[in-house]
């Protein structure tokens, strides 16, 4: 068996989890990062999803430090357009970083056996693809696995779907190239009512979901693999977009083999979408598909329970805590067979962002386990908490305030309870680089308007 010591022990590559790494290993930690994945970065890479939601309100940047040096290094590559990015940039982006802040890396691995005592952890075991087996000592260990899949091992409290144990949809992204955006752009302007109110046929990057008359056509013409809308939106480079349509409803994202199907029944829909986009849509008439996701995307499966659990009410009523470490003002977000049914209220209706909540440090904490932490969207949250908080940067804040916090109580000898929002804002200000929020602006043309 081969040992490993570290001081902390981060699972999962996503976005969370690399952000928790590069804070505490910045910072002056041994860090291992462990990801089941042959490459990091989770959804946000292998996933294919995008663009990042709303992580500004006004002109302020509600999550930046990190998460701000990585947009500005997607942008000197060429590899973000406002809000949305390029996944493989991205993949370049992190691993660099990665390498940079010597963060020691395992892929294709899993964890396999947890060892504790006295509500602490003392060491987690993995295996590789391959069948080599190592096991790491730490401090500390992160949950950032989405699944919480090393929270369970550990028996750790758990939570999974809502009051009736259903979990949100599942989508696989997909790309496509070869876009005629001028053509999209006039159709927009001219048959605004077959949009959702939203869409605007200047906005940059190019947004766009409805084509609710297409659909029609379409499913009176055998399409029957279709929901009630197309959307997708633009990417970096030369006429390409991100195509967020495919749903698989009632399925149990923890059951592999009802996971697998969720795979096939999202293919099937991609398949179709490619051929109804190339007949129907204006634009899209010489498309063609650029790449799916290797992964599926999972919105909700197992959530920690933690030393607070983040509500919908916390949403809803932008709560700000003494400990709030995130700032968040994407709402509630709820993929379900119901939301999902176009309604003339949901065509008209407008986002509105006019505050911001805060997740606790608390929320990152397992309430079982003194050294154990977690990040993104298996964080200590109910259903419908879970659903806002979520997205890609709010998930990015979350592990660099939970890397930086247990650097400091690392060093300080203090609990990770006792470490101040203070000291952990002063603590990623100081490990981040020269990027002005000027830059960032300057980047997302972001203004003092919602």
């Amino acid at each position: 068996m081969n040992f490993i010591e570290k001081d902390l022990v981060v699972v999962g590559s996503g976005i969370s989890g690399i952000h928790a790494a590069l804070a505490a290993s910045r910072r002056g930690l041994e860090v291992l990062l462990v990801e089941r994945n042959g490459s990091v970065g989770g959804i946000s890479t292998i996933g294919l999803c995008n663009p990042f939601m709303r992580f500004w309100l006004g002109g302020e940047f509600l999550v930046s430090g990190i998460f701000g040096e990585i947009l500005v290094d997607l942008h000197e590559r060429g590899g973000i357009l406002r809000n949305s990015f390029d996944s493989e940039t991205l993949k370049i982006v992190f691993l660099e970083k990665l390498r940079k802040a010597g963060v020691s890396l395992a892929l294709h691995s899993l964890p396999t056996k947890v060892v504790s005592s006295e509500r602490i952890i003392e060491e987690v075991s993995f295996i590789s693809s391959s069948g080599a087996k190592f096991t790491a000592r730490a401090r500390m260990f992160l949950d950032s696995t989405g699944d919480a899949s090393l929270a369970k091992m550990a028996g750790a409290t758990l939570f999974s779907g809502n009051m009736e144990g259903a979990h949100q949809a599942s989508t696989l992204m997909f790309t496509m190239s070869n876009i005629n955006f001028e053509r999209i752009r006039e159709d927009v302007g001219r048959r605004r009512s077959n949009f959702f109110k939203w869409v605007t046929p200047d906005s940059k990057p190019l947004s766009v979901a409805g084509y609710f008359e297409e659909i029609e056509k379409a499913r009176n013409s055998g399409f029957n693999n279709l929901h009630d809308y197309f959307f997708f939106i633009e990417l970096p480079g030369e006429d390409r977009v991100s195509v967020n349509t495919t749903h698989s409803f009632d399925k149990d994202p923890l059951n592999p083999f009802e996971l697998s199907q969720s795979v096939f029944e999202c293919s099937e829909q991609i398949d179709q979408l490619f051929a109804f986009s190339r007949k129907y849509v204006r634009g899209f008439e010489e498309s063609r598909i650029e790449k799916i996701a290797s992964d599926i995307g999972v919105r909700e499966s197992r959530r920690v329970k933690g030393l607070y659990v983040f509500t919908g009410e916390d949403v809803r009523s932008h709560r700000k805590f003494y400990d709030g470490v995130v700032k968040a003002t994407y709402g509630i977000d709820i993929h379900s067979p119901e939301t999902q049914k176009i309604t003339r209220e949901v065509r008209s209706s407008v986002p509105e962002y006019s505050d911001y909540y805060e997740i606790p440090l608390r929320a990152l904490i397992s309430c079982d386990f003194f050294n154990l932490y977690t990040a993104g969207r298996c964080f200590s949250s109910d259903f419908e908490g879970q659903s806002a908080g979520r997205i890609m940067p709010t998930s990015a804040g979350m592990g660099q305030a939970i890397g930086m916090a247990s650097a400091i109580s690392f060093e300080s000898g203090r609990p990770i309870t006792e470490i101040s929002r203070d000291e952990i804002d002063r603590g990623l200000h100081s490990i981040t680089g020269n990027n002005s929020i000027c830059s960032l602006s300057d980047i997302l043309k972001i203004n003092h308007s919602n």
